[in-house]
């Protein structure tokens, strides 16, 4: 099954300029995931796992040293330039978030196990872009 950072499974989702951040659950450990708002050729998401948010903010809530460089690796990971006005609004979104990141449950919450009724692959090119799995509720199964 696909994994759709900002979908339904997202704890929440904020907007912060040209940047999003959704809060999800990766390897079940709460993570802070930032991508484009618009989606850019080669981009990819890049995941703050809570038990790395210590390399953006220290205790103190700011930046320590490496955090910068970090910053400039989210930016090629999402496919922007890397630009000193791009490193700090990405810094600034993961710092603005932290908060809700130590705040995010634990654990996902428990989803519907309904099985999958099959699985839909979209195509272009000959090349396969996406793949889901298709579900209908209980109550529409009688």
């Amino acid at each position: 099954m696909g994994f759709i950072f900002g979908g339904p499974t997202a704890w929440k989702v904020k907007p912060c300029g040209e940047i999003v951040v959704a809060f999800h659950w990766v390897n079940k450990e709460p993570s802070l995931c930032i991508y484009p708002a618009r989606k850019r050729p080669g981009s990819s998401v890049f995941v703050i796992p809570l038990g790395l948010a210590h390399a953006y903010a220290n205790r103190h809530g700011y930046p320590p040293d490496g955090a910068i460089a970090r910053c400039m690796v989210a930016a090629q990971v999402m496919a922007m330039e890397p630009s000193k006005d791009t490193v700090h609004n990405i810094l600034t979104a993961i710092l603005d978030n932290l908060e809700d990141l130590v705040r995010m449950p634990p654990e996902a919450p428990q989803r519907d196990k309904t099985p999958a009724l099959g699985v839909a692959t979209l195509y272009s090119g000959g090349s396969k872009i996406a793949e889901s799995e298709i579900t209908v509720g209980p109550e529409k199964l009688h």
